[in-house]
């Protein structure tokens, strides 16, 4: 496991080995997110479109699978929502003291 320090301006650098296996240049953009208290980091490429072009070749996922994956994925979000809202409302709740 590669290791690098975060500077006082939040910046850091990327491993070299790590930058050429996921083709990561100067200027390339990177998408953040965290699942599961794991830092996730993810190279966009310039064209996404022409990047993802035969990603599924040679594969048995279907369409049909990736929307209902989506569908699973959205009821798991919209779930996680509601539970983050009545957390809120109790919190807001004991802060009138009622």
């Amino acid at each position: 496991m590669r290791q690098s320090t975060v500077s006082v301006r939040g910046q850091t650098v990327i491993p070299q080995e790590i930058r050429k296996q996921f083709g990561i240049q100067p200027n390339t953009k990177l998408a953040w997110s965290t699942r599961n208290g794991v830092i996730i980091v993810i190279p966009i490429p310039e064209d996404p479109i022409r990047a993802s072009v035969g990603l599924l070749k040679n594969t048995d996922f279907t369409f049909q699978d990736f929307i209902e994956e989506r569908q699973r994925e959205r009821e798991l979000d919209r779930r996680r929502e509601e539970r983050l809202m009545k957390q809120v409302k109790r919190a807001e709740k004991r802060q009138r003291g009622t």
